[in-house]
């Protein structure tokens, strides 16, 4: 079949190129007149079947957006020169008029409530008179007088104040929200700028947009960070401008397949597809290493182009069909995850591998064959050189020093095993954003001056309308607010417990002696003076649903380690049925920050299913190929084994099991296995021509494929390598880990394997060496060369 395939493709050549032009051309107007978008939304990482997603949806279908709210925080003294002041009033004014804004809140917009004596129920007026406006941080005693905005917009304890801006819910997952971030952004740091006081932002619209936007700058430099080094090393390799032009047209033939696929598909770029286009590029230039590298090495023996071409697509193209497709496979099984953003991450790269395997296969030979002969400089990697020293003293070892490898390889899986059992899990929503961000810092004030800023959410249903307003309910829930605010590790707990102390200090004078949850007696009339409240001074709303039989808790939690934080929403949990029995409430817990731990927890467990599958379907494939289920064995065993040996790296230094990192094992698995293909393809070859020699296969195999194997796993290493730059945490574990897993891979493919064919040579058997369907078949016919060369 490969024979046919390298006639057609030769004959056709410059049909080919033609239609390569014709088609990138179509895929680069497909792009530009669709676009590519980045993501505005959170990505799902729950099925929507799930309790914890189903009450999440629950929640905003009840109280509307959790993820709204922007915070503004300072801790300057120089804030209470009245320049200053002005300057503040200002910058919130300007935020205010923002199109995305509903509101901002803060001590110059704060409000007391006071008894309307004509209509009945409470009024609103500002705490701070506008007369004093200049000067209100002078006003702090009077201030304090109100517990109900102690943590929310001040802290007692020092200078350090915030405002609190409303965005609409409605724009939080358009561009809008972008807009009005980068906006409010700006804004802030022109102040800062202007006074010297520094301000800091945060909440999670300002987190998702910093983050994206970090997103959008990184898929573009490491596209081509991730072509510079590649082919920089591709080009040291071979020494010729020519090849590497070659490889350069053709990952980036892939590249932009790539954009075309996603906005074909309609697929928005996430922290996980932006990865796809530098991927296709470490990934499809081993296609032109084990292609080039034929192709120079067989012209080196006979000196006939054609010809050399001819044995190159059949001799590699059958084998780097099979390698990309198992490379393939890896991404693929990211599709049973039942996650959309990883569904669409392992559509995107599983189409776009095999689609750069087509792209290698027909650019390579068609190119040469319109390019002279190559020179003897582009021929001298062939000699003896670094690598060839290197393989010898593998070929040495495995041929005289097995027993050195089995137990340097038992040590490795000892160490592997001890450290596995110190990993730890992480499912905190920041724990992969970048450290060095200012957004990510700034979360560290909000932290130590008011809580956090992370939302989580607490739902009671009372099971019968007006529930809320009972005074056992509102108890019950003072007590668990109160709970909560002793565990110290989140801002002051909001809900209608909160409104109703503060309604009943209005009720009383604003004396701030009543800040406390009504007695039964004062229950009824304070009740009724808020229900007859009008207007922005009843907030109820914003904390019970409509029949007032659900009751709404919402607190910010601190950026916390992953354990902490299941250990305190545990505690959340547990005081939840202590105080609000099941027989008498329905109770859960939500918001973002939940939903993200319980979201990592699922994909941890899915994504453990997905390596299974892949190895699973890998070696079945492996089986298939080489028609030896013998085989499977000793093709598993190299590959696992730098699995085993990076899960104890992330053990013995503290990188934890997250979906950034899991990920690492099905992509290093599927690249990883390609080296022990083409080796088992190359010794299965010899073997055929040897008759049997064990032995002399093994040797020769480790020559030829072993040089191809260096280059690539040099390659792969220093592009992935390039993820070590990235602002996120996650995306450097990613690159750091599968550099390692590839670096074992060749190590554990180029010494364990042919150790293992060498020590178990029963296991070489007959369906291997002379299946009844070859795959690798490369039997030449001479003649065809020639026609073949004739019309060149």
């Amino acid at each position: 079949m490969w024979k046919k395939i390298a006639s057609l493709i030769l004959r056709n050549r410059l049909t080919i190129l033609i239609s390569l032009v014709v088609i990138i051309l179509g895929l680069v107007g497909i792009t530009l007149q669709k676009g590519v978008r980045f993501t505005t939304s959170n990505a799902q990482l729950l099925p929507s079947s799930d309790q914890t997603m189903i009450d999440f949806t629950d929640f905003q279908n009840t109280f509307g957006s959790e993820d709204n709210v922007i915070v503004i925080g300072y801790d300057d003294q120089k804030m209470a020169n009245p320049v200053y002041l002005k300057k503040w009033q200002q910058l919130t004014k300007s935020i205010t008029d923002l199109p995305g804004i509903d509101g901002i809140f803060s001590m110059t917009e704060a409000q007391k409530m006071t008894r309307d004596t004509l209509n009945g129920g409470f009024k609103t007026e500002n705490l701070i008179p506008e007369e004093h406006l200049d000067s209100w941080i002078d006003m702090r005693t009077d201030i304090n007088n109100f517990p109900f905005y102690e943590s929310m917009l001040y802290n007692k304890n020092s200078d350090a104040m915030q405002a609190v801006i409303y965005m609409n819910p409605a724009i939080v997952d358009s561009k809008q929200r972008i807009q009005d971030v980068l906006e409010i952004n700006k804004m802030v740091n022109q102040f800062t700028k202007e006074t010297g006081i520094s301000l800091y932002l945060s909440g999670m619209p300002v987190i998702r947009t910093m983050n994206s936007e970090q997103v959008k700058g990184e898929t573009i430099s490491f596209i081509f960070a991730s072509l510079g080094v590649t082919c920089l090393i591709f080009f040291l390799f071979f020494r010729s401008f020519r090849a590497t032009a070659v490889a350069v047209s053709v990952v980036v033939s892939a590249v932009v397949l790539c954009f075309a696929m996603l906005s074909l598909f309609g697929y928005e770029i996430t922290l996980l597809t932006a990865l796809v286009p530098p991927l296709l590029i470490v990934i499809g230039i081993p296609n032109c290493i084990y292609l080039i590298n034929k192709y120079q090495g067989e012209y080196a023996i006979h000196k006939n182009k054609i010809k050399a071409l001819q044995r190159m697509i059949m001799h590699v193209g059958n084998t780097a069909m099979l390698t990309n497709l198992t490379t393939a496979f890896g991404f693929f099984t990211f599709i049973f995850t039942q996650s959309s953003t990883l569904q669409e991450f392992g559509t995107i790269a599983s189409l776009n591998i095999v689609g750069i395997f087509v792209f290698s296969l027909l650019i390579i030979p068609t190119a040469y064959s319109y390019f002279p002969e190559p020179k003897k400089r582009h021929l001298k990697h062939h000699e003896e050189n670094w690598t060839s020293s290197l393989l010898k003293w593998m070929e040495n070892v495995v041929l005289n020093h097995r027993p050195w490898v089995y137990r340097t390889t038992a040590v490795v899986l000892l160490a592997a095993i001890i450290g596995m059992f110190q990993m730890t899990r992480s499912g905190n929503l920041l724990d992969d954003m970048s450290k060095n961000a200012k957004f990510y810092r700034d979360i560290a004030f909000f932290d130590e001056e008011f809580g956090g800023v992370l939302p989580l959410e607490i739902v009671i249903d009372t099971k019968q309308p007006n529930g809320v307003t009972s005074l056992n309910t509102l108890t019950r829930m003072d007590r668990l607010n109160q709970h909560i605010d002793s565990l110290g590790r989140s801002s002051k707990t909001l809900s209608i417990t909160e409104l109703i102390k503060f309604s009943k200090q209005a009720y009383y004078s604003n004396d701030s002696a009543f800040y406390n949850l009504p007695t039964n007696q004062e229950r009824a009339f304070i009740l009724n003076e808020i229900k007859k409240t009008q207007g922005d001074a009843n907030l109820v709303n914003n904390y019970v649903d409509s029949t007032g039989r659900k009751a709404r808790m919402t607190t910010l939690l601190s950026n916390m380690d992953s354990k902490d934080m299941e250990v305190l929403i545990d505690n959340v949990k547990a005081a939840l049925v202590d105080y609000f029995p099941e027989e008498r409430y329905n109770t859960y817990v939500s918001g973002m920050a939940y939903v993200f731990m319980k979201g990592t927890e699922y994909l941890i467990k899915n994504l453990l299913v997905s390596l299974s599958l892949a190895i699973l379907m890998i070696a079945i494939f492996m089986a298939f190929m080489f028609r030896s289920p013998q085989m499977i064995l000793i093709s598993l065993i190299p590959n696992l084994i730098p699995l085993l040996a990076t899960a104890g790296l992330m053990g013995y230094i503290g990188v934890p099991i997250k979906p950034s990192t899991i990920l690492v094992f099905s992509i290093a698995f599927g690249i990883a296995v390609d080296d022990t293909i083409h080796f088992l393809a190359k010794y299965r070859q010899d073997l055929h021509l040897y008759k049997g020699n064990i032995k002399k296969s093994v040797k020769l195999s480790i020559e030829e494929v072993g040089n191809s194997m260096l280059y690539t796993s040099i390659v792969l290493f220093s592009g992935f390598a390039i993820f070590l730059f990235s602002g996120f945490m996650g995306i450097v574990a990613l690159g750091g880990l599968i550099s390692f897993t590839l670096l074992m891979a060749m190590l554990s493919n180029l010494l364990v394997l042919p150790s293992l064919l060498l020590t178990y040579e029963r296991l070489t058997t007959k369906d291997f060496t002379d299946p009844d369907v070859d795959y690798f078949d490369e039997s030449d016919e001479d003649d065809d060369i020639e026609e073949i060369k004739l019309e060149a």
